[in-house]
C-alpha cells in the first residue's frame, strides 16, 4: 500500500535557513513514492536524513521519546513541514519514525527508569520497616508495575539485548496493519545478519498493507526486492537500479581490488598476507 504519494515544496522558502539551506533542497521540487517500499540511498551528509525528517513531520509520525535533541528536531521540522504539501492516497492508521540515534537515547532513558524504580523499591524496603505488609505492598505497587511493564513489553527486557536485537524487537512490537513506517539509517544498530532480519520484518509489514520509507547506505538493506531506489547524491535525487548505486559499485570494486584500494588510501599492505 502507498499511503504517502508525494511531498512537494511550496515556494517561496527561506533558502538561508535549515533545512531549506541543505544542498539536497537547492533543486528540490517534489518527491514521489511509487512503491510500498522506498529506499533513499546515499553517503553520510547527502541529505537523506533531511528528507526523512521532512517526511516524518508531514505525516505527523510518532518518534521514540520527546526530549533533548529529538524535541528540537521535531519542532524545527514541524515548522518546515508547513512549507511543504503532502499528498496521500489514503491516511495510514498509524505512522512511526525510527532512527538509530533516537533508539540509543531511548535505551538510555529506559536504563534511568529502571534505576529509579529499583531505587524506590530499596527505599520502600528500609522506610517501611516495622509497618504492615499491606502498606509496603501498596507503596511498592508503582515501581513494581514500571519494572513489570518494561520487562514484558518486548518479550524480554531491551536492556538485556544487544542494540541490534533490541532494535528488531522494538520495531517488531510496533508493526501493525495499515501503518506507515520511516527508518533512518537503521544499520547503525544492526549487523549484516540482523539487517537481513530487518528486511524480513519489512516484508512482513508489506504483507500487512504497510508502507515503508527508509534511508540507508547499506548494500543489504538496499537489496529489498521491488523497492523504489532513489539515489541522493550531490544535491540530486534520481531513481536508480541496485547495480548502479555508487555504494554497490564501490563495494564490488573494493572486494575485487582490496589491496589496491587499501594502498591508494595510504594503508600499508603485507603482500605476503594478501589474497588478491
Amino acid at each position: 500500500m502507498i499511503f504517502l504519494r508525494d511531498m512537494t515544496l511550496r515556494l517561496p522558502v527561506n533558502r538561508t535557513r535549515y533545512p531549506f539551506s541543505a544542498q539536497v533542497m537547492e533543486a528540490f521540487d517534489s518527491l514521489s513514492f511509487t512503491q510500498p517500499v522506498t529506499i533513499l540511498c546515499g553517503e553520510n551528509g547527502s541529505g537523506k536524513t533531511t528528507l526523512m525528517e521532512l517526511a516524518a513531520a508531514g505525516v505527523k509520525a510518532h518518534t521514540i521519546g520527546a526530549s533533548g535533541n529529538r524535541r528540537n528536531k521535531t519542532l524545527l521540522f514541524k515548522e518546515a513541514a508547513r512549507k511543504m504539501r503532502y499528498t496521500f492516497n489514503k491516511q495510514p492508521m498509524r505512522s512511526f519514525y525510527f532512527t538509530a540515534e533516537d533508539f540509543v537515547r531511548y535505551l538510555d532513558e529506559r536504563h534511568d527508569m529502571r534505576r529509579e524504580a529499583e531505587q524506590m523499591l530499596n527505599e520502600i524496603e528500609s522506610t517501611y520497616t516495622g509497618r504492615s505488609q499491606f502498606a509496603k505492598n501498596q507503596a511498592a505497587m508503582a515501581p513494581l508495575s514500571t519494572l513489570s511493564e518494561m520487562d514484558g513489553q518486548y518479550g524480554r527486557s531491551l536492556l538485556e539485548s544487544s542494540h541490534g536485537e533490541g532494535f528488531l524487537s522494538f520495531f517488531s512490537a510496533r508493526l501493525a496493519p495499515d501503518g506507515l513506517y520511516l527508518l533512518d539509517e537503521p544499520e547503525g544498530a544492526l549487523s549484516y545478519s540482523n539487517q537481513l532480519s530487518l528486511l524480513a520484518l519489512i516484508d512482513q509489514a508489506i504483507q500487512m498493507n504497510c508502507q515503508v520509507i527508509m534511508a540507508t547506505h547499506s548494500p543489504v538493506l538496499c537489496a529489498f526486492p521491488g523497492a523504489q531506489l532513489l539515489s541522493v547524491e550531490h544535491g540530486n535525487i534520481s531513481e536508480v537500479s541496485y547495480d548502479h548505486l555508487e555504494s554497490i559499485q564501490f563495494l564490488k570494486y573494493f572486494l575485487s581490488n582490496r589491496s589496491g584500494v587499501l594502498k591508494q588510501a595510504g594503508i600499508q599492505v603485507d603482500s605476503s598476507a594478501s589474497s588478491d
